[in-house]
């Protein structure tokens, strides 16, 4: 019963600090989802898709978009690894916003729609 139990409060620690995560995420993204709207993701997309000599929807193109800027996350934590730093909590935080708005695009259809 030990290893259950322990198994049950690194659930229930895991879920906590994921939830307090998120609770603070939402704090600081959706304000500026709302203000900043989703043109450059679109604008981004669509231009990264020219250049695949490929076309592709409004979806697609903010999806893209996203995936632009995550490159850019990308890159940071890259210069940091070659200077032998450890990655800003800034760029971990940009990256799973990155990733939670892609989700949003797939769940409906666009960003912040």
């Amino acid at each position: 019963m030990k290893e259950e139990e322990r198994r049950r409060e690194t659930f229930v620690a895991i879920e906590k600090w994921w939830l307090d995560t998120a609770a603070e995420e939402v704090m600081k993204v959706v304000p500026k989802a709302v203000e900043y709207g989703a043109t450059d993701l679109a604008d981004i997309g669509f231009n990264l898709a020219r250049a695949a000599n490929r076309q592709v929807g409004e979806e697609e193109a903010a999806e893209l978009g996203i995936y632009f800027y995550c490159l850019g996350k990308m890159a940071r934590w890259t210069d940091a690894i070659k200077r032998g730093d450890r990655v800003s909590d800034d760029t971990l935080h940009d990256l799973g916003v990155y990733v939670r708005m892609a989700q949003r695009v797939r769940a409906v259809g666009g960003w912040p729609v």
